[in-house]
This record gives structure tokens, sequence and C-alpha cells, in this order.
């Protein structure tokens, strides 16, 4: 039986109407599959409306002037657009797979997606690192859908690590430039602030939709109010412009986003805005002016941040000379939202120890750049404060210093930021290049940049030393009685680690040694040593003698992922028989240490290691 064509109009209807998602790509395969068959096929399918939704839909994020560039040079037809995007996708993909297989020249692969492929392709990296991992490692958001594929959990450390990359590189060029004193605008503010999430990953765009979405909602809220949202209604009206900053503050409250008690002031997440827009909204008041400043903006008021001491305060202004600055206080806007220039601004300035005189010096709106200061000075300072019951994983904590040291190194030059930065770049494998040399030293004076440079060339040669080491234990003169990928419990301190390396003796620094009494230890320091990492994600070196192999519930394989990011580097799977367990070596474990794995192996089988 042959089958009639169908009318060209009937195809164009039928390819209008397949799925379009972000999370799966069977629209798009189907219009790619209907190009092959035949010229009505391929003429419907060919339409560019037809595959503008499913563009718009994958991608989100992009390099904006690329962007630009590639819709000028292709005519805005979102087909040729779509399969450009993903041949960038598959450049990006094949570089993955490169750092992925091969520790040697990981620095300088990550230097190429971050400088030429960047924003381009994150929402490629983003899906990479979301792929579906092995049953034993799925927490709760994991999906259980869709084949595992190969590598999948280096596969997931990698992609991140890359989209954190792409991310801290364009952080410290938007925060090198907001020096300039025509980036001191709102939009400058909300871009420079956003880029403290970017070192977690998360890029400005993501807390410019999620500020959109809240702008839609305040807009509304003042409707609602009968206030008006024309600012030619407004801005020539200071009881207006009065009534609707405290109607904002009113907003924030009424949405969750309210002013963090004591015991909650000092949490770091409260610091950073994909924390504080969503599930950290107890937070502080540059947090607080943060939201507030970037809402007024998208309705069409001029504020701005007021570096207040001990407490960021908001100016709204007119551009109206008659119109008075209003000064509004909204971490305290349940007890007064509007301030007094005359009564309220000095009192506060003598609780603080004060002058109260001249008063323009306090209430200038701030500069982005010292708002950007002030910010990274309260996550540094939240280090003395960790409320004691807060569970914050190592990675996060590394993460939140290291933005903390970044932005007071660019703004401040002080060389002991320099000196904590290279301490924690290991936990950064891919930043050396992309983040440190290409961005972050351009920004900074001639002497500190010189050293910073020095350093990233030293880190690099280390690298390339390390990534071409092979460690064999049948070379040893000492027996190894421990193997990589074993899971133990510490014999004196009963923590769980997970051993990811090890030396025949205690190769660690003399004072070290010292400070740890390893000479004390029954074996003392000429014993084996494990390079381990705790379930809590810290990294720890160990002696033989302190290991007890262990097999774990089935909740804490999950747990190792989500506190201890770093085991994805190491780890991609697990092996459990015989009431014993081990974790899968990564490409980069199986070929540093090549005689751990069959050890691994042997052991699971008869509890043996030779």
């Amino acid at each position: 039986m042959v089958l009639k064509e169908l009318p060209f109009d009937i195809y164009v209807q039928i390819l209008k109407r397949l799925p379009v998602s972000a999370h799966s790509n069977e629209g798009p395969r189907t219009l790619v599959a209907c190009l092959q068959v035949n010229s009505i096929l391929q003429s419907a399918a060919s339409i560019s409306t037809i595959w503008e939704p499913h563009y718009r839909v994958r991608y989100t994020v992009s390099r904006p002037t690329n962007e630009l560039s590639r819709r000028q040079a292709l005519c805005d037809d979102w087909k040729s657009l779509y399969m450009e995007r993903v041949r960038l996708d598959n450049l990006a993909i094949k570089i993955l797979d490169d750092i992925i297989m091969e520790r040697d020249g990981r620095l300088e692969r990550a230097r190429e997606v971050t400088s030429t492929l960047s924003h381009d392709v994150w929402n490629a990296l983003a899906a990479e690192a979301q792929c579906p991992i092995p049953e034993p490692f799925r927490g709760v958001y994991d999906s259980n859908e869709g084949q595992v594929p190969r590598h999948a959990i280096p596969r997931r450390f990698w992609a991140r690590s890359l989209l954190g990359t792409i991310a801290r590189s364009h952080a410290v060029k938007i925060w090198s430039g907001v020096g300039d004193e025509e980036n001191n605008d709102a939009e400058t503010l909300e871009v420079a602030i956003a880029c403290l999430s970017s070192y977690f990953a998360r890029p400005p765009t993501e807390i410019s939709s999620r500020l959109d979405v809240l702008g839609v909602l305040c807009r509304s809220y003042l409707e609602d109010k009968n206030l008006p949202i024309n600012p030619l209604e407004f801005n020539h009206d200071e009881s207006t412009l009065r009534a609707i900053s405290i109607s904002i503050c009113d907003f924030l409250w009424e949405h969750g986003f309210r002013a963090a008690e004591h015991t909650r002031f000092n949490a770091f997440n409260t610091r950073f805005p994909h924390w504080f827009l969503t599930t950290h909204k107890d937070t502080i008041p540059i947090s607080l002016v943060y939201i507030f400043v970037c809402l007024a903006r998208r309705l069409g008021i001029s504020a701005a941040p007021v570096d207040f001491p001990a407490r960021v305060l908001v100016i709204v202004s007119s551009p109206d000379p008659a119109v008075l600055d209003i000064i509004v206080d909204v971490f305290g806007s349940r007890s007064k939202a509007i301030l007094s220039l005359q009564e309220d601004i000095p009192r506060l300035l003598v609780d603080v120890g004060l002058a109260p005189l001249p008063l323009a010096r306090y209430t200038q709106p701030a500069t982005t750049a010292s708002m950007v200061v002030r910010a990274s000075r309260n996550i540094l300072a939240s280090f003395s404060f960790l409320p004691p019951m807060e569970i914050i994983s190592e990675g996060d904590l590394h993460t939140a210093y290291y933005v903390g040291l970044t932005v007071n190194l660019i703004f401040m030059n002080d060389r002991r930021y320099l000196l904590n930065i290279m301490k924690l770049i290991t936990h950064f494998p891919l930043d050396i290049l992309s983040v440190l040399t290409d961005a972050l030293a351009p920004s900074l004076r001639p002497p500190i940049q010189a050293q910073l440079l020095a350093n990233c060339k030293a880190a690099h040669e280390d690298e390339d030393e390390a990534s071409a080491s092979v460690t064999l234990r049948s070379k040893q003169s000492t027996r190894i009685q421990h193997f990589v990928g074993m899971i133990f419990r510490h014999v004196k301190y009963e923590y769980i680690g997970y051993i990811y390396g090890w030396e025949p003796s205690c190769m660690a620094p003399e004072g070290w040694i010292t400070s740890m009494n390893i000479d004390s230890l029954p074996r003392g320091r000429h014993q084996p040593f494990y390079n381990i990492l705790t379930q809590s994600g810290s990294v720890r070196y160990v002696a033989e003698e302190n290991i007890e192999p262990t097999t774990l519930k089935p909740y804490a394989y999950r747990q190792l992922l989500e506190n201890a990011s770093e085991a994805g580097r190491y780890f991609e799977g697990l092996v459990q028989a015989n009431e014993r367990a081990r974790l899968l070596l990564s490409p980069e474990l199986l070929f540093a240490y090549p005689e751990d794995n069959a050890v691994g192996e042997m052991w699971i089988k008869d509890g043996k290691t030779d």
C-alpha cells in the first residue's frame, strides 16, 4: 500500500506541534529526520519559525556579542542558528571527553572552552552536568530516566568544573571594569553582585531571570494597592514616591525577604544571590538592598545603595529637582522604612560612634565597586561566625572563600589575598590559565600581577608533572596494604574516608610531621600514607595503621557526591559483593595507579590485597 503525501500546509501544522522541551531534543531530531525524507518535508522542516521555539527553550544562555553576530550573519534563520549552536555544543563536548580521559592538557583545553566558546556552550555543558549517574549515587533530585553514559560521574564533575571556570572568568572581567565612574548605575550593580554567584557556576542571567519574575509580581502588588506604576506619575510627587518605596519593602516582606535574625545573620548563604533569592530569604541588609534596587530599576525608579556604616541603606531619587531624595531602610522597614535626614541618620551615626556631620558624606549613592567589596567582606567575615548547626559542604566553603579573596585582590591589590587564593586553587583544577592567568592577572597592578603569573606558572608546571606521574605498587619496597578506591573508617577518629592516592612513606613537610606527632605512631613515618576524601569533602593524609576497611549504608554513597563534589573527579561507580565494597576508579586514577584496580577486584573477591 502506497501512502499518499499530505498537503504541504498539513506537514507544517504537524511540525509546529512537535514537543518543545529544554530537557529533550526529540523535536529537533524529528525535524532533522524530515529534512532527509523528500522535498516537501524538507521545505516544511526548513521553515525558520518552526525552529524558533526549540532554539529559545534550548539556548537560554549565550555570549551576547556572539549571539548578535550569529543572528546578523544568519539573517535570523532559526534553523541555521540551531545548527550552528549544535556545532559549538559538539566542539565543547569533544573537549569535555578529552578532559575526562586525559589529565595531560586539561588546563589548555579549559582555556580553549573559556576563551573561544564560553557561554555559547553553557546549556550543553549544563546538560552534561546533569547526565544520569549510577543508581547508588543518585540523589533525590537526580533523574532515573535515560541511559547512563560512560564515566558519568566524572563527566558531571568536569562539566561542572568547566561551567565554573567559564562563569568565574566572566565574573572577574566584570569586576575589573566596575571601577570606572560611568559604571555606577543600577544595571551594573545588578550584574556585579550577581557575579558573586558565578563562582558557584550560576550565571548572572539566572539571577536576572529571578529578579524579572519578582519585578512582575511587585508591579502587580503595587497595582493592587492602587499605586501608580507609570514613572511619569510618581517621579514628580514625593509622597507617592515614598508610598511606593514603603510598598516595595512590604512586598519583599510578604514574599519572604526579611531581616535575618541574630542566629541566622552570619549564615554565609545570605551573601549570595542564588541563595538569598531562593532558599535563604531571611538575609542581611546589603542583600535586601540589592533586591530593592533591582526591583526599583524594573519599575522605572531611580534607586541606589548607600554605603552607610553598620547597615546598607537605599537612596531613592527623582529626576525632578523639586522632589527631595528619600532614604529607605529596607532591613529595618518593619519598624521604620523611611529615615529622616534630620533625626534618624544622625542618631544611627552616633549609635556606631561616628560624628553626625557632614551628613552628605554618609548619604551619597554608593559606587558599584564599594558595594562589591562590602559584599565580599561580608562573605569573608561569615567564616568567623559560622553558626554551629549550619551544615555546609567543603566545596561551598572553598568557593565562598575564593570569591571573597578574589574581589578583595582585584580592588585592594593586597598580596595576602593572592597567597590564600593559591592555597585554594587545587580545589578548582581548571582555573589556573582560564581564570587566574587570563582574567585575573590583567586586572592587577604590575608587582602583584607578576607574582600571580609566577605562581600560576609554578602551579601549571606542578600540574604537568602530576599528569605524567604513574605509581606502581609492584615497584615499591614497602608493602602497600590498601588500594585506591577503598572505603574505610578511621581507627582513632571514626570518620569515613575514601582513598584516592597513596605514597610508600610519609612525604609531608617536616613541620606537618612534627605538629601531627607522626613519629609517635607505632609504625611512625615510614609506613604508607594515603590521600583521602572524607564524607564531608575535606582532604586528609592518613597513616596506613589508621585505616580500617568498611562498607556503608546506601544513603552514604549518595551523600558522598552531595557533600564531597571532588569525589566525582576520582570515582565513577560502586562494586559491592561478599560484604565488601569499593569505588570504581575514574580514567585519571586508572592512569595514575594502574595496578590498584586489579587489587581492588581481588579484595572484593577474597578479601586479600596481595
